[in-house]
């Protein structure tokens, strides 16, 4: 590899804590390198993941890739001291979305039983929907895979495969959409408590509507359907969750208007004018897209924008496959709001 582990998590250790701004901006630059040299595995997985899921019939809602922020990166470094980024598994993102658990255990299945050449899963599956976690209610299925090249840069890459119902994709844009305007965690536990517990009381409820175990608290204390529906309607009338989401829908502006097959695109959110910036690069451009993508995370403020590099087969999948960053909850909402009218009706309010 380019990069060793150890190499690599100097970097990180210089990024988050040197005081250095050469060393710092250095060390930025190694991890953006390395980061972009996930790019080609990740292509390669989703290609091969898609043949895949072609060949047994199944259909997806969503395929995407990403590579993970830099802000990210170091939140997550700074939140898990002991963590070192040479051994971070999901610096390179992949997603598969469908539309129920029937399909979605069916996926599993497959991909468990074919594992693409130059490829190898390096552990069992993490099952976060059997077991939702604790901290936030978060349900997914991850898998992580190693990349195998006869390029030294490339080889013993790792990408996260994230699969999860389009259920659950919803409640994990809807968080990603709060941690973005409040500048928290929450997935990690971190934030108001309020909306900690909105979410995870809300997981709950997409659980026993999926019919997937509840979190474990809410299992422990009794509370069926009726008494998360109950405390949901308390919190929202309390704290206005629904009308909060709501008014942070934001308008698209488009820089480029090209539409190009698997390819790239750097979504810039600008949280003060609610407006998303759309840059468009095609496939075999993706240094080109990797380097300016690193350009524009070096001019972000925190509270105030952000940036992104994802990637979809088309265009038009991307406010599908990337809700959050278009800060667009309407699917969540639409359901929460479902549940809020059920409440009142059948006198649980």
């Amino acid at each position: 590899m380019k990069y060793g582990s150890k190499k690599i998590s100097k970097a990180g250790t210089i990024a988050l804590t040197s005081c250095d701004k050469n060393e710092v901006n250095n060390a930025i630059e190694m991890i953006n390198d390395w980061r972009a040299l996930h790019l080609p595995a990740l292509d390669e997985l989703q290609s091969s993941l898609l043949l895949l899921l072609k060949e047994n019939r199944i259909h997806s809602f969503t395929v995407s890739r990403r590579l993970k922020r830099i802000s990210s990166i170091l939140n997550k470094l700074d939140r898990n001291p002991k963590s070192k980024l040479g051994t971070m598994q999901d610096i390179g993102g992949l997603r598969i979305v469908v539309r129920t658990m029937d399909t979605l255990n069916k996926v599993l299945i497959v991909l468990l039983k074919n594992i693409p050449n130059n490829f190898e899963l390096t552990k069992q599956p993490i099952n976060y929907i059997d077991s939702p976690k604790d901290i936030s209610g978060y349900r997914s299925i991850h898998l992580v895979y190693k990349y195998h090249s006869e390029n030294i840069d490339l080889d013993g890459m790792k990408i996260e495969l994230q699969l999860r119902t389009k259920l659950q994709h919803s409640w994990a844009m809807a968080v990603e959409t709060a941690e973005l305007i409040t500048g928290t965690a929450l997935k990690s536990s971190q934030g108001e408590e309020e909306w900690l517990t909105f979410f995870k009381v809300v997981s709950s409820l997409f659980a026993i509507k999926e019919r997937t175990p509840v979190m474990k608290e809410h299992k422990e204390r009794g509370y069926g359907m009726k008494e998360l529906m109950t405390i949901l309607y308390q919190m929202n009338k309390k704290y206005n969750f629904n009308d909060t989401l709501k008014a942070l829908n934001v308008t698209c502006s488009f820089a480029k208007q090209d539409n190009y097959k698997d390819g790239y695109y750097i979504l810039s959110i600008n949280f003060e004018t609610k407006k998303v910036k759309i840059n468009a690069f095609p496939k075999e451009n993706e240094e080109y897209a990797s380097a300016y993508y690193s350009k524009m995370e070096k001019n972000m403020e925190d509270y105030k924008n952000a940036v992104v590099l994802v990637s979809v087969p088309k265009m038009q999948q991307l406010q599908e496959a990337y809700p959050s960053y278009f800060l667009n909850t309407r699917e969540f909402l639409n359901t929460i709001d479902i549940m809020m009218h059920n409440c009142v009706q059948w006198g649980w309010a």
